[in-house]
């Protein structure tokens, strides 16, 4: 079944966000449109149990939990879906405590086997074993290890429940070269003039350093799994004038987030761009050998 109906006829849909503003700049568009359609949304934030970080600035922003999750719960409320939580901790609020932005892109050989992983694959489980669920969960594109134990967790639920669970490009897929990093976005290039990123230069700049500093597995060879294990199929979800208004709304909320982006303008450039010249929201279905 191809993706647009998939979702069209799913009885309840739900978006893994590995922090409380991905699913949103991923797959808001997609989160409006079901919600329209009156369709049951859920958004499940992993990484969603308060932490205490030293410094200023940012570091107190993203800190500051209370104002993060009500951030977080009017976006949603725009639309139209309805937050979870799974409660674990973030890389930034882990120890050992990281030292600049390196730690927070370089995965180990061994995460798969660690006990965060496990907990998003129980968790997907879970929400899986309603018939008529839809799940959609990173694909870990541009290796932030919070992302990649998102993908990775999903990826191990995979080989069970692959007819519904479909993947998103994350928003450091708006940098082509973090696009060509992993291994399956990599089978669907765009060119890389052009790139949504660049609708913001400095936004553009700073995805694109995201790009070298990664380092270390995949989330695909991490959980086993290859781009040759089966056939990856990528669908655009289009995203009409009505979703788009409602998604950059929702964006303007995480107002805790929003500068370490590149500020809420050059967020909304980004995302139209991504729109206009990818033909909506990037969603990948994992289909094996032999079906169609």
């Amino acid at each position: 079944m191809d993706v647009s109906r998939m979702l069209d006829t799913a009885g309840r849909v739900v978006v893994v966000s590995p922090h409380f503003d991905d699913a949103v700049l991923s797959v808001g568009g997609l989160i409006a449109g079901c919600a329209g359609r009156g369709q049951p949304v859920e958004v499940l934030t992993v990484f969603s149990a308060a932490g205490a970080a030293s410094g200023g600035g940012r570091m107190r922003a993203f800190s500051d939990y209370e104002t993060r999750v009500r951030e977080d719960d009017r976006a949603l409320a725009l639309l139209g879906a309805r937050p979870e939580r799974l409660g674990l901790s973030e890389r930034l609020f882990r120890d050992p405590p990281p030292r600049g932005p390196l730690p927070l892109f370089r995965t180990s050989p061994d995460l798969a086997r660690g006990e965060y992983p496990a907990t998003v694959q129980r968790a997907i489980r879970d929400v899986l074993a309603t018939p008529d669920t839809i799940v959609l969960a990173p694909l870990g594109i541009g290796n932030h290890v919070d992302h990649v134990i998102v993908a990775v967790g999903a990826l191990l639920a995979m080989p069970e429940r692959a007819s519904r669970l479909l993947f998103y490009e994350d928003f450091n897929a708006l940098s082509e070269r973090n696009r060509r990093r992993h291994p399956v976005s990599r089978l669907r290039p765009f060119p890389i003039r052009g790139a949504p990123a660049w609708a913001s230069p400095r936004a553009g700049f700073e995805l694109e350093a995201t790009s070298a500093l990664a380092r270390g597995p995949d989330p695909v060879a991490l959980a086993g799994h290859s781009a040759r294990d089966g056939q990856w199929h990528m669908t655009a979800s289009p995203v009409d004038a009505a979703a788009e208004s409602a998604k950059l709304d929702a964006v303007s909320e995480y107002r805790t987030q929003t500068a370490a982006l590149g500020g809420e303008s050059a967020l909304h450039s980004l995302l139209r761009r991504a729109h206009t010249v990818r033909g909506g929201e990037l969603i990948w279905q994992f289909r094996p050998e032999g079906q169609q």
